[in-house]
C-alpha cells in the first residue's frame, strides 16, 4: 500500500525572495471612479425585484448613461 499524503501542501523549491526594504514601498492612493452603478441597481430593484445584474451589463449600462448625459450636455450648450 502506498504511503498516504498528508493534508498539507508541499512547498516547491523556487526562486528565493529578497526582503523588501522599508523605503521601497510606495503608497498608492485609491482614486474614486464615478459610476451610476448604485442608481442603476436601485432602479432595477424597483422595477424587477427578483432580477440581478452582472458586472459586464452594469458596465454597459454605465457607459450608456454617460453617453446620454454627454448628448444632453451637448444639446444644452447649443
Amino acid at each position: 500500500m502506498p504511503p498516504q499524503a498528508s493534508g498539507k501542501a508541499v512547498k516547491k523549491a523556487g526562486k528565493a525572495q529578497t526582503p523588501a526594504r522599508a523605503g521601497d514601498k510606495k503608497k498608492r492612493k485609491n482614486r474614486r471612479k464615478e459610476s451610476f452603478a448604485i442608481y442603476i441597481y436601485k432602479f432595477l430593484k424597483q422595477v424587477h425585484t427578483d432580477n440581478g445584474i452582472s458586472s459586464k451589463v452594469m458596465s454597459i449600462m454605465n457607459s450608456f448613461v454617460n453617453d446620454i448625459f454627454e448628448c444632453i450636455a451637448a444639446e444644452s450648450s447649443n
